[in-house]
């Protein structure tokens, strides 16, 4: 079914509002620069959707707080660049991210996810452990009783404490396997809220702070 709209389009606008109260599921590309607030609107009126995102929203503290209460999480194909159209006379000064097809100028962009509250089977299924834990291999951060573990893939299988892992670990996330405490900056304990983890005075790129929910 086609609408016509009278205003201008902005999901903020009493007009897209009620249209977005009448829809089953809503697919689309939101503004990066409100994303925030993009999602709070479909989260407030109970609306399931299938969205795309920078992975970076990943950190945002209103992002993750829904990814923590299980009210959002990553879809499929979240892998490899995807390509977005855009005005011919968009400036791409990088030549591999852009091509020019059948007359549309596209714009590649990494770290492009799917974003969405729609049930999968991937969030049902196990990640593979296949690393012990040593002290040595898995440092603690400066001024927070947790283990640091660049690589979700090395996430070891028999540690029962708090692990930081990267925010590439939420694709992986499974419920039933682990339980989300929060994300670095913004977890409650954080005796530096609001800043980042550190190990030996080094600053570390945002991490999410899990517990192995099948390790006693």
């Amino acid at each position: 079914m086609k609408w016509v709209l009278k205003g201008s389009g902005d999901f903020r606008s009493d007009e897209c509002i009620e249209l977005l109260k009448q829809a089953d599921i809503v697919v689309t590309n939101p503004p990066f620069s409100l994303f925030r607030e993009y999602v709070a609107q479909l989260v407030e009126h109970n609306v399931k959707f299938l969205i795309l995102g920078d992975q970076n929203a990943i950190t945002y503290k209103e992002i993750f707080g829904y990814i923590k209460q299980n009210k959002l999480w990553l879809g499929y194909d979240n892998g490899g660049t995807k390509w977005f159209q855009v005005p011919l006379d968009y400036d791409i000064p990088t030549e591999s991210r852009k091509k020019i097809v059948n007359g549309i100028k596209y714009f590649s962009m990494g770290r492009i996810l799917w974003f969405t509250n729609l049930e999968t089977t991937k969030r049902h299924e196990e990640l593979t452990l296949y690393r012990k834990y040593n002290a040595k291999e898995y440092p603690k951060y400066d001024e927070y009783d947790a283990i640091n573990v660049n690589r979700f893939i090395d996430i070891p299988l028999d540690y029962t404490g708090v692990m930081g892992v990267p925010i590439t670990f939420v694709d992986k996330y499974n419920p039933s396997q682990f339980e989300i405490i929060g994300i670095d900056r913004y977890v409650k304990d954080n005796p530096n809220y609001g800043k980042r983890f550190a190990i030996d005075g080094q600053e570390i790129y945002a991490r999410i702070l899990i517990r192995n929910k099948k390790v006693k």
